[in-house]
């Protein structure tokens, strides 16, 4: 089954719904339900294995860029110089500014990156490196980077779970409009279609990404 455009997903939903008044809150609907199910589960289709050599471009940074996508990370960042791959260590912001207190001074200790930690949508990587020819590999969770419009191609979760992106879509428009108990069956409907849905990516005992470079 292919993926659904966000005007074929408008279209699916309102021939339950009804309402066409309300095509502003139907793709409030579907982007909210998207973004619960990407916080809430690691589903497959959801992940993506980058790899770059272009967030550290110049001797003495140390801050790789997130994608706008990115919604947390899977497993830890490593790092490979062609020869040998490293995993580093994660640490929390206060612990890193406590063990690289000199990061942004005019001559920051440099080396082989052996921790990192992530911070306002950047990878901060210590100490400094000291090469800019290292490549990192950061796997994550995207998340929702721009709303489901009419123009939206190719919505995530459409081809293998689209029912539960319906339910949950129609859930949250019957509380807009107050009524409840539509609001209580469809909820229930997609609780439902979505533990079938972990149940049935459990299954797969491969973890399956997206290859992207980063820029």
């Amino acid at each position: 089954m292919d993926k659904m455009s966000g005007s074929e997903l408008y279209d699916y939903i309102i021939r339950t719904f009804k309402r066409t008044d309300k095509s502003a809150e139907v793709y409030d609907a579907i982007t909210d339900t998207l973004m619960d199910m990407c916080e809430e589960f690691g589903f497959e289709e959801n992940k993506v294995e980058a790899y770059t050599t272009a967030g550290i471009s110049a001797l003495g940074d140390y801050k790789i860029d997130l994608p706008d996508d990115f919604g947390h990370l899977i497993g830890d960042v490593r790092w490979t110089d062609q020869d040998d791959s490293y995993t580093l260590t994660k640490l929390s912001k206060q612990q890193f500014n406590e063990m690289f207190p000199e990061q942004d001074c005019d001559d920051p200790d440099d080396g082989e990156p052996t921790h990192y930690c992530v911070f306002g949508k950047q990878i901060l990587l210590g100490p400094v490196p000291d090469r800019t020819t290292y490549e990192y590999q950061i796997d994550y969770a995207k998340f929702l980077a721009d709303p489901v419009t009419s123009a939206s191609s190719d919505v995530m979760f459409t081809d293998n779970a689209r029912e539960c992106v319906k339910f949950g879509s129609l859930a949250r428009l019957y509380e807009v409009i107050e009524e409840w108990d539509n609001a209580a069956r469809y909820s229930q409907k997609y609780d439902l279609e979505l533990a079938e849905f972990v149940a049935r990516e459990k299954k797969n005992t491969r973890a399956i990404f997206a290859m992207k470079e980063m820029k």
